[in-house]
């Protein structure tokens, strides 16, 4: 029964998650399971959370009750949880997953007592962190980001969680990273989850907008004197450029301290540094390619990296793993291309 559900969630993964379903399975045996575990338990709040058929009381509802699955001794949390599932249509992988999730849960319960309190801590922190700032479908209800601590704070709960997660699991399954050694890595292990979640916003900035969903901040707009609707008026095409811009230095300044995150994963664990750099160098080459034509983001093509620039990566990433120097040259000469945008921000 359990195996089938280990098998369940291996094949759910990849249905869920393109991008980091290939990095997972490079990470080390005793690792793989617990991370796709957490992978897909944080997936189901952010299904609930980012549903469009779901009322804003439904979401908030049911985040909470998600949240009380790891925090109660009894069942009964669970079969609130499982109760309310019904209102979600099944239109995607993402939704069978929620419907699925007692088998996920199998799997989860299957590991160690403080596995489980690893994971099951920051998927409350993240649950509970997207009851917070639940929208609505409606677009007369939806409640934007007022200013960049609030995107701050929201990409904490969506991503920078995880960077946490993945340093509880990390420092757990290897005696390399020891205590202190940990306490470092948990300086910056936020930031190496929120550059990626802003490269995501950026990315899919556009989308959002046009589908009645945002998270640039109100106080970036007053800035530019540009609103939610004037930002695509072509006539407005240089402030958009700026916002953009600012937005992306936001995540370049991430994105540097997720390289130090990476510095400090011991050598010897070079498929744990695999795992983490894969995403970060993947994050920039799309801001290199964001950057080439910024304007291009108000189109509606989503910007997406090149296959073979995928491949690229991969091969500089088994090459560079176990030299902290050459990974820095190559993150030096992508960072280089947004030096004059953090020098415009000074």
């Amino acid at each position: 029964m359990l195996q089938n559900d280990i098998e369940y969630c291996e094949q759910s993964l990849p249905k869920v998650s393109r991008t980091f379903a290939p990095t997972i399975r490079m990470l080390p045996k005793g690792l793989r399971l617990p991370v796709t575990v957490a992978y897909l338990l944080c997936r189901i709040a952010d299904t609930v959370e980012d549903s469009e058929a779901l009322t804003l009381q439904q979401k908030k509802t049911m985040l909470e009750r998600y949240s009380y699955i790891f925090t109660s001794s009894d069942s009964q949390s669970l079969q609130e949880f499982l109760s309310m599932v019904p209102v979600l249509p099944i239109s995607t992988p993402d939704d069978q997953l929620v419907y699925d999730l007692e088998r996920v849960l199998r799997v989860f319960h299957s590991f160690s007592a403080s596995v489980q309190e690893h994971v099951g801590r920051w998927v409350v922190e993240m649950s509970l962190g997207m009851r917070k700032f639940a929208q609505a479908q409606q677009k007369r209800r939806f409640s934007f980001l007022k200013n960049m601590r609030e995107l701050d704070e929201y990409t904490y709960y969506v991503a920078g969680t995880v960077g946490y997660l993945l340093t509880e699991l990390f420092s757990h399954y290897s005696q390399k990273i020891t205590p202190p050694l940990k306490h470092s890595m948990e300086q910056l292990a936020g930031s190496f989850g929120k550059g990626l979640q802003m490269v995501n916003i950026i990315r899919d900035m556009t989308t959002d907008l046009r589908r009645g969903q945002s998270y640039i901040p109100d106080e970036l707009l007053t800035k530019y004197k540009l609103t939610r609707k004037t930002i695509f008026n072509q006539e407005n095409a240089d402030r958009a450029e700026q916002l953009f811009n600012e937005l992306i230095r936001n995540a370049v300044e991430h994105l540097d301290r997720a390289l130090e995150y990476i510095l400090l994963i011991p050598k010897e664990e070079t498929k744990i540094r695999l795992f983490c750099m894969l995403p970060l160098f993947w994050a920039m080459r799309t801001l290199q390619k964001i950057q080439e034509n910024t304007l291009a983001l108000l189109g509606t093509e989503k910007v997406k990296v090149t296959r073979s620039m995928i491949r690229k990566e991969y091969v500089l990433a088994l090459i560079n793993m176990r030299s902290n120097r050459l990974m820095q040259l190559h993150y030096r000469n992508l960072r280089k291309d947004f030096d004059s945008l953090m020098l415009s921000a000074g």
